[in-house]
């Protein structure tokens, strides 16, 4: 008879993140009994909508599993866990579970967290405006989350570890496969500040699609999301728009008229998904109130 935390495991391994179906039956039902439906009840819901997560809970190895854990030397949290990021639960496909690598500690800094994001080439002013927040976020303590991607993101994580400050990578790969490479120095150190973060096990590769499951946990785990320069049409705009599904605050540096990296936020901006981000201290106003700092 498998644990709770056994069948999270084996299920975790098994269910491509953010199945709109399966997530939401393991969240409200809980991870064994969901497994032990899919493996046992004959003809049943499940088994005529999931064959082929059916086939591989059926063959999936547990040891082997762990194994795979251990020789990564990462941990698996679930919502179990005393320092699971509650924030994640608030999404319609919440995490099965995730895997963390670094200082575990850093998970209880996220009731006071911002995300930053913006593009993978980023001008000179975009650039400048990310440092400036993530410096004046590890001086307000406040933690900052990305994606650990060039640009915005490796410019978010640098300067908050820069000054002493907390940081987290959500990766959109497993810990064995670490995306970009020639980031691979930047995670090592974002792994003695903060954490990295993944939801597949650690020999799983890197797919576009991950990219965008991946967006969905930066915008859950924060308090509130910055785009600092996007497109019209990104995966920070959509990390912007999950963030707003689930009500969290947003907000969006403006910049000039006539750059295409300025569209994405002028987009929030139009649109009403985010306010108009001029200084840090607007956006800690929103995460750590005046009275309770």
């Amino acid at each position: 008879m498998f644990t709770e935390s056994d069948c999270r495991l084996i299920l975790f391994a098994c269910i491509e993140p953010a199945d709109a179906n399966l997530s939401k039956f393991i969240f409200e039902y809980g991870a064994k009994d969901v497994y032990y439906r899919l493996i046992y009840e004959k003809n049943n819901l499940y088994s005529k909508r999931f064959p082929k997560v059916i086939n591989k809970v059926s063959n999936c190895n547990l040891p082997k599993l762990k194994e795979e854990i251990a020789k990564s030397e990462c941990q698996l949290i679930t919502p179990e866990d005393s320092d699971w990021p509650s924030g994640a639960n608030d999404l319609d496909t919440p995490p099965i579970a995730l895997l963390i690598k670094g200082r575990r500690d850093a998970l209880k800094e996220l009731n006071k967290s911002i995300s930053i994001v913006g593009s993978r080439k980023p001008t000179n002013y975009g650039v400048q405006i990310a440092r400036y927040l993530s410096r004046r976020a590890a001086e307000c303590g406040v933690l900052v989350v990305s994606g650990g991607a060039v640009g915005i993101d490796s410019t978010a994580h640098v300067d908050s570890i820069a000054m002493n400050g907390s940081t987290i990578s959500v990766q959109a790969a497993g810990f064995n496969h670490l995306y970009p490479k020639e980031n691979i120095k930047l995670f090592t150190e974002i792994m003695k500040s903060g954490l990295l973060i993944s939801e597949v096990m650690p020999d799983t590769p890197s797919k576009p699609h991950r990219f965008l499951i991946r967006n969905r946990l930066i915008a859950a785990l924060s308090k509130a999301t910055v785009v600092v320069e996007a497109e019209y049409v990104s995966g920070s705009i959509r990390t912007a728009i999950a963030a707003a599904e689930i009500f969290r605050p947003v907000f969006a540096v403006p910049g000039e008229v006539t750059s295409p990296l300025s569209q994405g936020c002028h987009r929030l901006i139009a649109e009403r998904i985010a306010d108009i981000a001029t200084n840090f201290e607007d956006i800690l106003d929103v995460i750590l109130p005046l009275q309770i700092r």
